[in-house]
């Protein structure tokens, strides 16, 4: 299920050619070999971009635009557009900064490459099919699907320092504090690792065939972290409790108790269409129809159709969409 719905993306997204992001200074688009840059509707800067781009990993002061297909990546400075495009290792597909280093993660060349602001280079071997990276308390983790291991990596010096087994074949990794989420497809599960010891912390039943997770809320007095779960199959997605302990979920009913809000349900969101990627705010996509939709209480809307797959981003005033050369916000 999950390759398959790897393969649709990836496809649209070569195939579209457009990648927006939200950055620090405002939205970045890469469309047409151009990567721009956009504060509301007035572009900031133009500079060149990459002939596929496939994602645009976002840091405090620059960004990269990666092209998995031709195996380039392009470093911009985000206050000007300035960079350079380089040659990365076979397939890049995600990536991520941690201060001005650039850490990205080659899948078929199965190896994490760090690119230093000073032009430093230096690779990281890793299991097989690396699909997943992600940052806890200055760590990477690293999900490689075939094999099924979270690999935990200090980034200087470049170094493996754990790993955990768990199970191949996950189709989303998210990392909430000290709590990795992964979804199993296959086994209708979501099954959380605690990055502190790097063991299991639990299973959570998640739907009918549960293939993208999003942490839309972080833990507070009320309640735990929010996680939403799409299942395409059941045209649903799911909102539940992450990961929290006996201690804390015994405090947060009290509290509840005591403001007559009751105990937390999880919750369901019903669409027209399979929707198999979720994010903040309520909004859902659905890839093979191209269709952005909203949920607010369970009411269902169409935010907008025909959106390429990467060509949206969700922001703090709303989500902007780069459809005909042009960026537009909706709500």
């Amino acid at each position: 299920m999950k390759g398959l719905v790897v393969a649709v993306i990836f496809a649209a997204t070569s195939l579209h050619a457009q990648v927006v992001a939200t950055t620090s200074r405002g939205v970045a688009v890469a469309d047409d070999q151009k990567l721009q840059l956009f504060d509301n509707s007035r572009m900031m800067w133009s500079s060149t971009g990459v002939s596929a781009p496939s994602r645009i990993v976002v840091g405090r002061d620059r960004i990269a635009l990666l092209d998995s297909l031709n195996n380039r990546v392009r470093i911009a400075d985000l206050a000007t557009g300035r960079g350079e495009e380089l040659e990365t290792g076979e397939t890049p597909i995600d990536g991520i900064f941690v201060g001005r280093d650039l850490f990205i993660l080659e899948r078929d060349a199965k190896t994490l490459e760090r690119f230093g602001p000073d032009g430093s280079r230096n690779r990281l071997a890793l299991a097989s099919d690396p699909v997943f990276i992600r940052e806890s308390g200055g760590m990477l983790y690293v999900y490689s699907r075939l094999e099924g291991v979270v690999q935990e990596i200090a980034p200087s010096p470049l170094a493996i320092t754990r790993r955990f087994q768990l199970a191949p074949f996950a189709s989303d990794f998210e990392v909430a504090g000290s709590t990795g989420y992964l979804v199993f497809p296959r086994e209708a599960k979501l099954r959380l690792i605690d990055l502190t010891s790097m063991k299991a912390a639990g299973d959570i039943d998640a739907g009918a065939v549960p293939v993208d997770v999003s942490i839309t809320r972080d833990g507070n007095a009320l309640s735990a972290t929010g996680v939403t779960i799409a299942d395409p199959s059941a045209k649903r997605i799911w909102t539940i409790e992450g990961r929290q302990s006996l201690t804390a979920a015994v405090t947060r009913g009290f509290i509840r108790g005591l403001l007559g809000l009751g105990l937390f349900a999880p919750r369901s969101s019903d669409f027209p269409t399979g929707v198999d990627r979720v994010f903040t705010d309520g909004f859902a996509y659905d890839t093979t129809t191209g269709t952005l939709y909203r949920s607010r209480r369970g009411n269902v809307r169409v935010v907008a159709k025909g959106v390429a797959p990467y060509g949206f981003a969700v922001t703090n005033r709303g989500i902007m969409v780069w459809k005909d050369g042009t960026l537009h916000l909706l709500e």
